[in-house]
């Protein structure tokens, strides 16, 4: 009877139908418009955007875009002095989108079915990861 107690007594741990953790990768898209837009193609286009965020999310994927703005200033060394510029070294620079995905293929996809690639926009694929996270990026 003691042996049964004992075997009643001993934590249950159920088993986990958990599947192992997916690899999440950081990207960012960044946009680099080549030409002015005309009145209806900024027209068309915002309509366009909303449902490519749509079609992003439906793909489980959120996003986190953020629009640079047009002032800037650069700062340099030069001769042991801080050099203060004004203006962006890119002007063209102008939104970036950072979002997660499974791989390279997925964050091509989220790039491919851009709206803005049919306006003149170069769209750029880059993963990141935090400047703590890789050596290479220290030195």
């Amino acid at each position: 009877m003691f042996v049964v107690c004992l075997l009643f007594a001993q934590p249950v741990h159920p088993q986990s139908n958990r599947s192992p953790e997916k690899t999440v990768h950081h990207y960012v898209l960044i946009f680099r418009p080549t030409r002015a837009l005309t009145a209806e193609e900024l027209k068309q286009r915002s309509v366009e955007i909303p449902a490519w965020v749509k079609r992003v999310q439906e793909m489980g994927i959120a996003l986190d875009p953020k629009a640079l703005a047009p002032s800037a200033v650069r700062l340099s060394q030069q001769n042991g002095s801080i050099i203060s510029e004004e203006g962006s070294a890119d002007p063209t620079l102008t939104n970036l989108v950072f979002f997660d995905a499974a791989g390279q293929e997925q964050a091509l996809e989220v790039a491919r079915i851009h709206p803005g690639l049919h306006y003149g926009v170069n769209v750029e694929v880059r993963e990141w990861t935090s400047p703590a996270a890789n050596p290479l990026a220290q030195k």
